[in-house]
């Protein structure tokens, strides 16, 4: 099965940094810390993330009885919150998006630091590879943090055209974002016919469980329920994937991440879209041409996914 070629990979990558720069520039500052500092929010984010979810994902594999280097990989994404991707579709759903930023960098960095020590504790064996912990803190490091302070530093030494240029960045990492996700569609499509009906409905149903458990932790507004519950189900391909070419190379763990990667996509693309439309501000909403060209992307990703 062919991997996904680097450069769509750096594509993918390119979004995230461009995301981040364009978050501070359109924000002012302090919002983001004030979010980290919300404890209670915070709280149940950790909670849904690192107990609900691993624990749901545990009850799906045995329930669908999963072979074993499917269950394996499928027991790391359910460990693993903080699916880069998270970030557009926070963007689409009229989410909060700097509540999607904390997120994500929370996230991150816990599933860096416990998911491998998840790894050496419940899987731990002979002939084993190494962990990329390095690897891991230096793409946090260039994905997340520095982008992050770059787009603050541009705020407070442009803040009159600091808006202007936040909103066409974040229209360029839609464009990116929607490249990357179409170009990537035909590397997935092999892994996901291998996981077999029992395996995508596992990744389905984890998937789901994920949104009604951050639904139902993300507190009374809406717009931070809609970014738990896509921050929650896009689990972190790119802290996995590295785990599984390294510690559990030659095997076939890392297939139910590259299917997860695939359907996990076009199914939040849709909660995205719906929950703009139904659930948001009377003030606000999602424009037409938005609405048609997110579509369109779906289209594309399903055409490539039959082929």
């Amino acid at each position: 099965m062919e991997q996904i070629p680097e450069y769509i990979n750096l594509l993918s990558y390119l979004f995230i940094v461009v995301y981040m720069l364009s978050v501070p520039l359109e924000t002012s500052s302090g919002e983001i810390l004030q979010t980290l500092g919300n404890l209670n929010l915070m709280g149940r984010a950790l909670l849904a993330n690192f107990v609900i979810i691993p624990i749901l994902g545990i009850l799906i594999a045995r329930f669908f009885d999963l072979p074993a280097d499917i269950r394996t990989g499928f027991f790391l994404l359910a460990m693993a919150p903080g699916g880069l991707l998270a970030l557009q579709f926070a963007r689409v759903s009229k989410g909060n998006r700097v509540l999607a930023v904390a997120l994500l960098f929370v996230f991150c960095l816990l599933a860096i630091l416990i998911t491998p020590a998840l790894v050496l504790l419940f899987f731990r064996s002979e002939g084993a590879g190494h962990l990329p912990f390095a690897w891991l803190i230096l793409t946090l490091l260039l994905l997340i943090v520095l982008p992050a302070f770059a787009g603050r530093a541009l705020q407070m030494l442009i803040p009159e055209h600091a808006p202007k240029l936040g909103l066409w960045l974040g229209r360029l990492s839609i464009v990116l974002f929607m490249i990357a996700a179409v170009m990537a569609g035909r590397y997935k499509s092999p892994a996901i016919k291998l996981m077999g009906a029992n395996g995508i409905a596992a990744i389905v149903l984890l998937i789901i469980g994920a949104w009604v458990v951050g639904w139902l932790l993300g507190g009374p507004e809406i717009r931070n329920r809609k970014v738990l519950a896509i921050s929650s189900s896009m689990r972190n391909v790119g802290v996995c994937l590295p785990l599984a070419s390294g510690y559990f190379a030659g095997t076939d763990v890392f297939v139910p991440m590259l299917a997860f990667s695939g359907i996990m996509i076009p199914m939040n693309m849709v909660f995205a879209l719906v929950t703009s439309r139904a659930l948001h501000d009377p003030a606000e909403g999602v424009g037409p041409i938005k609405t048609v060209i997110m579509l369109g992307i779906l289209a594309l990703i399903a055409v490539i996914y039959r082929q």
